[in-house]
């Protein structure tokens, strides 16, 4: 019979990477965050200010509570780590694969830099610069988490 028939829970678990997913976009997100923190606070460039605004968003306060905006970041983070586990579960290559999504997310600087004031224009190298290794750190770590989780769902050898 059929592993899955016979074990659904394990088949549900491995389907839906729901737990895996959140942790390792948490995990991704603070250091994202923190990063983007400390080049800002040693370089002032306004690297972090940019991933947690959110000025573009009708109907909400001009300014808002860091802990809410970090979470929303938090929040992006796990719906993009979830995302991530569900791919490489599917196609393997954890560590290439959290850094083609780290790439591809430091894109958002495009259209977020010219919709606030309170951010790093586009022509601002530095800025795109940090920006860019920020989301590679970010890449990485969802590699590394990617790769550890990975290796826990390999079958033993006896």
């Amino acid at each position: 019979m059929h592993d899955a028939a016979q074990h659904p829970s394990r088949s549900l678990k491995s389907s839906l990477p729901w737990l895996s997913g959140i942790i390792t976009g948490l995990i991704s997100g603070v250091f994202l965050g923190f990063f983007l923190k400390a080049v800002q606070a040693l370089t002032g460039e306004k690297v972090y200010t940019l991933l947690l605004n959110i000025d573009f968003v009708p109907g909400l306060p001009a300014h808002l509570p860091e802990w809410f905006e970090f979470s929303l970041h938090l929040g992006v983070s796990v719906v993009i780590g979830i995302f991530y586990i569900w791919w490489i579960n599917r196609s393997g290559h954890p560590l290439s694969r959290g850094i083609c999504l780290g790439a591809v997310s430091s894109l958002l600087y495009i259209p977020l830099a010219p919709l606030s004031t309170r951010v790093p224009d586009l022509n601002d190298v530095g800025a795109v610069l940090y920006w860019s290794a920020g989301h590679i750190v970010f890449g990485v770590v969802l590699g590394l988490c990617g790769k550890y989780v990975h290796a826990k769902k390999r079958p033993l050898v006896q």
